[in-house]
């Protein structure tokens, strides 16, 4: 038998899924065959992975996905805390900003400067310059 514990877990504002993977042997013996994180995009792709890893139980903290898997008649326990799915999203934290280049959208483009401007900031910097090599003279009265 298979089953997963899964969360939804924020980085960086980013919805990401951990799910955790175990196979029970014939004494009675989890064992971790998977962890999957991964963006969280809808409960329709959530529903093929689960269906595509063989899970016949899950295990979830959050309350959201507890109620739209019931909706689907998908075998579902909600508990308060789940334990393993946070860490496994923590340890692997810069990985996944790196892989789903999460950095990247903090990141704005520069503003471009019109032209005009550049212009009067290339006359004004000559300006600078011309005074600071021939001085500025005053007439003494």
């Amino acid at each position: 038998m298979r089953f997963a514990l899964l969360s939804i877990v924020n980085l960086r504002d980013v919805p990401f899924i951990s799910l955790l993977i175990y196979q029970t042997d014939e004494r009675g013996i989890s064992n971790l065959i998977g962890e999957i994180s991964k963006p969280y995009d809808d409960v329709i792709d959530l529903l093929h992975d689960l269906y595509s890893f063989e899970i016949s139980e899950l295990q979830t903290d959050s309350q959201e996905l507890y109620r739209e898997l019931m909706s689907a008649h998908y075998p579902v326990i909600y508990r308060r805390e789940v334990e393993g799915t946070r860490e496994q999203i923590t340890r692997n934290e810069e990985m996944l900003v790196e892989l789903f280049e999460l950095d990247k959208q903090d990141e704005q483009p520069m503003p471009v400067i019109p032209m005009w401007r550049l212009w009067c900031i290339n006359k004004l910097e000559k300006i600078i310059q011309m005074l600071k090599t021939k001085g500025i003279k005053l007439d003494d009265n």
